[in-house]
């Protein structure tokens, strides 16, 4: 594929990924002379009519997105059997491929990044559109990092962990939403739940449900409730632990119900707000989200629930004594403080009657600042009332300052993190003409950000100045030779000349000349023919040569001035005659020659 143009405009120059569904290439749309990305669809597609049908339905539907969030759909179409589509060319790294090399994010780059997604599905929901497929694959973080939002309304198929039935796409298992794995229709909550999948998996570092099929993922979307993020992650409050319980809520009547009430949610907590999202209870979930699974039948499951119940209460009953006597005597089992936050340690401590003191801080690199590393006594040994738990709490990693990396070689690059203690990861590369060829035009993180040691850090090598042909305009209108410059990715300059010959408003002269390999941006200088300004001679005859003149270039005329012998003294320093004659039209800027008597 690489080298062939498509619909003759555009030219597919590298194959950047593969998917189950289709290749993608960076290409160059000749018509506009810009980069784009071009996904080509596997052959075997082309031959299902309902999947070609979705597919230029939708396609037509995601063009007419035009959000800062959403990676823009510009073009489809299908050639010799082929069909793709043409999108907007970003350039970073998907949120899953940051979350897989870096782990769980700091809680408020993960609020922030999932703002940005509301507003993309926001944009969506308003044109009818549902995405079905939001996963941290379609998700992508720019290197100056923007969010982009891939692949709206493009139908999936199956494969992999996705999930299908006929005719309908449904997503990907991991972050299907319960209605879509019970083949029920999808709408705009449908997103928002996998959304809060993306959201659980940012701050935790892992999804909420896994297994080994997809099947068996779908049912424990329907049928459990996840571990709230908290216990996975000490770091994650409570209000955004509210907010991802309330996306992630199998009943959708008991979701946001809009990307924007769930985007105002997160700008609150961002800003330290109260947030109106409160933590679903699971009963409810499942009788809204299991309503069309079978129930069970019988009373002898009735009967046995009852004993569960009354031994439970016994064995609690049982438990509470024992613990009244552990504590009368003094013997009280240390609780386990260790992965709490400190305020959360003492607490507990407090409540069984003991005392925490903080023995040392050290950095951890596997866990957050506050964070209780170890204590002494160790959990579920005895200890007397008002005894001390000394900790050691948790600084976090050791943070250290991104260096300044531009203008810097890739190697240089590389030495000037690694003497940090940081790693250069990924390496692109773009056209500019402000930076000298191979040397980092930008970077990110920005230069001096603290970020933990051993992060990565993204740098894009300058290709040099990117150069285009200027294209030949001679003889067009104004309008469409300016357009055409522009659209080559040129400035244009426009001059105006008089001209008697030429047709007014068109070009007449161009530089540089068409064909000239030129950087992009460069000046391209156009002449357009301006009609000349009829005038009437004015007759300056038997005036003055001082006189006439005077009269004639304020005609917005040129004179010449012919000295014509005669034997009159009253015609010395005269006009005699003029040609054309007083009265003849002309156009300004023309020639009018005067006859000036002199003695002979």
């Amino acid at each position: 594929m690489v080298g062939r143009t498509l619909n003759s405009r555009y030219q597919l120059e590298e194959l950047i990924g593969t998917g189950g569904m289709a290749d993608v290439y960076r290409a160059t749309d000749n018509l506009l002379g810009r980069t784009v990305a071009v996904k080509i669809l596997h052959p075997q597609f082309a031959k299902d009519p309902v999947f070609i049908a979705r597919f230029r339905q939708e396609a037509q539907a995601a063009a007419n997105l035009n959000q800062p969030n959403i990676v823009n759909v510009y073009d489809w179409g299908i050639e010799e059997g082929t069909y793709y589509l043409v999108m907007e060319f970003v350039e970073g790294r998907d949120l899953k491929d940051i979350i897989v090399h870096g782990g769980a994010l700091m809680p408020e780059r993960a609020v922030e990044i999932s703002i940005s997604i509301c507003g993309a599905l926001d944009a969506a929901a308003a044109a009818g559109i549902v995405h079905r497929d939001i996963k941290p694959q379609n998700i992508i973080v720019t290197f100056d990092n923007q969010i982009k939002v891939m692949d709206f309304g493009i139908a999936r198929t199956a494969g992999g962990s996705a999930m299908t039935q006929t005719g309908t796409i449904m997503g990907t298992a991991q972050y299907i939403s319960p209605e879509q794995a019970q083949g029920r229709a999808a709408d705009p909550r449908s997103d928002l739940y996998s959304l809060g999948v993306v959201l659980y998996e940012m701050l935790t570092g892992k999804v909420p449900f896994d297994g080994e099929n997809p099947v068996s993922i779908a049912y424990k979307h329907v049928r459990e409730d996840p571990l709230p993020p908290s216990m996975v992650n000490p770091d994650v409050s409570p209000e955004l632990e509210a907010v991802v319980m309330k996306a992630m809520a199998k009943n959708p009547q008991n979701r946001y119900q809009s990307a924007r009430e769930m985007k105002s949610d997160l700008e609150r907590l961002l800003e330290g707000g109260p947030v109106s999202a409160t933590p679903v209870l699971a009963p409810e979930e499942a009788a809204g989200a299991t309503m069309a699974l079978p129930a069970a039948r019988g009373g002898g499951r009735s009967r046995a629930w009852i004993w569960i119940v009354v031994i439970v209460v016994l064995l609690l009953l049982i438990g509470g004594g024992v613990y009244a006597i552990v504590r009368s005597t003094g013997g009280i089992s240390v609780p386990d403080v260790v992965g709490k936050k400190q305020d959360e340690a003492r607490r507990l401590l407090e409540e069984q009657g003991l005392t925490m003191k903080v023995a040392s801080e050290v950095v951890d690199t596997t866990r957050a600042k506050d964070v209780i590393v170890s204590q002494d006594p160790a959990s579920g040994a005895k200890a007397e009332k008002g005894t001390v738990v000394e900790v050691v709490v948790s600084k976090g990693p050791e943070m250290v300052a991104v260096p300044n990396l531009l203008g810097l070689s890739q190697s240089e690059a590389q030495a000037a993190c690694e003497a940090q203690g940081l790693k250069l990861d990924q390496v692109s590369q773009s056209f500019t003409a402000q930076v000298e060829k191979g040397k980092v035009m930008a970077q990110s993180p920005d230069a001096s950000t603290q970020v933990p040691k051993g992060s990565a850090v993204n740098i894009t090598l300058s290709k040099g100045a990117e150069m285009v042909l200027v294209p030949d305009v001679m003889g067009q209108a104004k309008d469409a030779a300016v357009q055409a410059i522009t659209q080559a990715g040129l400035t244009p300059e426009v001059r105006e000349e008089t001209s008697s010959t030429a047709t007014a408003d068109t070009v007449t002269a161009q530089d540089p000349t068409s064909g000239a390999n030129v950087p992009k941006g460069s000046t391209v200088t156009i002449t357009v023919a301006k009609a000349p300004v009829s005038v009437t001679v004015p007759s300056v005859v038997g005036e003055l040569k001082a006189d006439a003149e005077n009269t004639l270039v304020g005609a917005g005329l040129d004179v010449t001035v012919i000295n014509q012998t005669t034997s009159d003294p009253t015609k010395v320093g005269k006009v005699i005659t003029q040609d054309p004659a007083g009265g003849a039209s002309a156009h300004a800027g023309d020639t009018v020659k005067i006859y000036v008597g002199v003695s002979p």
